[in-house]
């Protein structure tokens, strides 16, 4: 089963929790295992070289990456940048009412501007119905 790298801000992970499980939802009812690193893992701040170290594991074996870019953070900037340099298809995600991401926007395959979790969900689940995200 394909494998979605789920990225988003550390510091916002429970302010985006809906949005999260949302992402997770309907990734599962697409036979896509998703994979939100910043719920799989906790690391301590002197293990910035594991926490790279797992991200890039991680990364390398995902099939996609789904950065939510709600809130700008430079870890998932970084992601990004990983996932695209492996050529991973990059979903770009934020919320309507966000700043965009230029950086995000120039290497995403696929972005969804949502105003709200059911949004998303339709969304994402239109994208991954026209296959836009290659498996």
């Amino acid at each position: 089963m394909p494998t979605a790298f789920v990225s988003v801000s550390y510091a916002h992970q429970r302010a985006l929790s809906t949005e999260l499980d949302a992402i997770a939802a309907v990734l599962s009812a697409h036979s896509i295992t998703p994979h939100i690193f910043v719920r799989a893992y906790t690391f301590a701040p002197d293990d910035a070289q594991a926490m790279m170290a797992a991200a890039l594991r991680d990364l390398r074996a995902a099939d996609l990456l789904i950065a939510e870019v709600t809130h700008k953070a430079i870890g998932v900037g970084v992601e990004v940048g990983m996932a695209a340099a492996l050529g991973k298809p990059v979903v770009y995600v934020r919320h309507a009412g966000a700043e965009p991401s230029t950086t995000v926007g120039g290497l995403a395959a696929v972005t969804i501007t949502y105003r709200d979790a059911a949004d998303l969900r339709a969304q994402l689940s239109a994208a991954l119905a026209r296959g836009l995200i290659p498996r």
